[in-house]
């Protein structure tokens, strides 16, 4: 734990001799960004003014999972301190400067906390009005959601982005980041044309998973969803050169290719299988499936069957 803490922001826990507390942290590290998912027992984190010798003057994002509602869990919070500020989880997050020196305690039996960090030098300047941004809760935006979501997502997948890839991550969460904190009018129309753009596609993207299956899924279903017209929801897709359509198709092909090939549905018919994963015409299935997949439903589920 020492260590984590040490790693992430030079940060020092109090562990007191009763023993160590119950923590469960998973931490993603992106070029410039960290991030750090937090889930504690009673405890105090400190950066003394010691420790801020380090140089390291990162901005820190203290975010409640699930923004506009803290997740408190077992009744349980956190208390952020730096200097003469305080800030408790009674909103959706806080900024903080790791150039302070501070502390947060963690209160009750488990409490859950994400902390995003962010080089001051890429951040600030981008930030209209730091002060404020610092005297008070960070207000429950789409930017403030979008990033809580991504940065919970990226510490719960694996690590299999390309350099290239891993970069384009952190400027979109650089964006979104500012435009949590009040981005400046330059910043807001850049953020808006690049972060906020890839953050609203990658959670329609994940809506677009989760719900393939409903035969009622449609472009203007998914717009009515995140509040947004269907037109744009197009023009998200086809930026990234694919069609909403196509995506779709390849959602529900994909969960029809795995039933076939998982031994625990072998009972189900071809047709059920279809119809579950979202399909309302099986000729079309058949077709889509053999094309993508160059192998009938049939033939797979046989080849997963010998194997």
């Amino acid at each position: 734990m020492r260590d984590t803490c040490a790693a992430l922001a030079n940060t020092a826990p109090d562990i007191s001799g009763s023993g160590a507390p119950d923590m469960a942290m998973h931490v993603r590290l992106l070029p410039g960004v960290a991030i750090a998912s937090v889930e504690c027992s009673a405890l105090s984190v400190h950066r003394s003014p010691s420790q801020l010798a380090d140089g390291n003057d990162d901005v820190l994002l203290f975010l409640n999972p699930g923004a506009a509602a803290p997740k408190q869990l077992q009744g349980g919070g956190w208390v952020l301190r730096q200097q003469d500020d305080m800030a408790c989880t009674g909103g959706p997050g806080y900024l903080g400067l790791n150039e302070r020196a501070g502390r947060i305690d963690f209160h009750g039996a488990k409490t859950a906390l994400l902390l995003i960090a962010f080089p001051r030098a890429a951040l600030l300047p981008q930030v209209a009005d730091v002060d404020r941004a610092l005297r008070q809760s960070l207000p429950d935006t789409l930017a403030l959601r979008l990033l809580a979501r991504q940065a919970q997502e990226l510490v719960r997948s694996p690590c299999s982005a390309s350099d290239a890839e891993r970069l384009r991550i952190s400027d979109q969460l650089l964006d979104l980041g500012a435009l949590a904190l009040g981005a400046t009018p330059q910043a807001q129309a850049r953020a808006s044309a690049r972060g906020l753009r890839q953050a609203r596609l990658k959670a329609i993207q994940a809506d677009v998973r989760v719900n393939a299956w409903r035969g009622d899924l449609s472009l203007q279903w998914v717009a009515a969803r995140h509040g947004i017209s269907a037109r744009y929801v197009r023009a998200l897709f086809e930026q990234e050169g694919t069609a909403f359509s196509d995506y779709l198709l390849e959602q529900r092909l994909r969960r029809a290719f795995g039933r076939l090939a998982d031994p625990r549905h072998a009972v189900s018919t071809v047709s059920a299988i279809a119809y579950d994963a979202g399909f309302n015409n099986l000729s079309w299935f058949y077709r889509a499936f053999k094309q993508r997949f160059a192998a009938t439903p049939s033939e797979v589920r046989q080849l997963h069957a010998q194997a």
